[in-house]
């Protein structure tokens, strides 16, 4: 048993554990901060599927503003979010205007680019990690999805194998598997989706 590769693993995944539930609640305080805007702006917006289509749909929302209006008026349409914040909060003093909705929509297309953020620090991490045992993993980067059963299975053989060779435990094998299949996943799938229960439906929806 290689007690330091056991042990590397096991802390690896505290820390990547901690990324993982920073996510779930960030994703959680999008939901419930995003149904607050479907209500604040008489369902101008809408939750969608992906972080990127709701950093579209935020972001166009947020430049139909009246606020976003008088800079493209001024010719002011070179900003960064910080600033827009700034140009939001003088318009709502200057003319006495509520524009709380598109401050929340500021903050939550910010909460999405820290999940988008903080997923690619944990698929990173868990590259990382994997490659201790598989060094090819690190491909997976620059290959077609065409190559990713291939990768898969040479990477799960291997795994396997230092597990039966007792090179690593089971609770270690595991976390690799668990690791593995979220590396792929997030190649194959992308950034996480939000539930369809939160997303609006029509009246053709079925």
């Amino acid at each position: 048993m290689n007690d330091d590769l056991t042990l590397k693993i096991l802390e690896s995944y505290v820390e990547i554990d901690k990324i993982h539930d920073d996510i779930n609640n960030r994703i959680f305080n999008f939901i419930t901060n995003a149904n607050e805007l479907v209500e604040l702006s008489d369902d101008d917006y809408q939750i969608e599927k992906t972080t990127k289509l709701n950093k579209i749909s935020l972001k166009s929302y947020i430049l139909d503003s009246p606020c976003c209006i008088a800079l493209n008026e001024k010719n002011i349409v070179d900003y960064t979010i910080e600033e827009l914040k700034s140009y939001i909060n003088q318009y709502e003093k200057s003319f006495n205007d509520d524009s709380s909705k598109y401050s929340l929509a500021l903050n939550l297309y910010e909460n999405l680019e820290t999940i988008e953020e903080e997923v690619d620090k944990k698929i990173k991490k868990e590259i990382e990690l994997i490659s201790t045992l598989f060094i090819d993993i690190r491909k997976i980067k620059n290959n077609s999805s065409d190559e990713y059963e291939n990768l898969y299975y040479n990477a799960k053989n291997t795994i396997d194998s230092d597990y039966n060779n007792a090179i690593i435990n089971e609770k270690a094998y595991n976390i690799c598997i668990q690791m593995l299949n979220d590396i792929f996943n997030f190649f194959i799938s992308g950034y996480p989706t939000i539930p369809d229960e939160y997303l609006y439906k029509d009246d053709d929806s079925q």
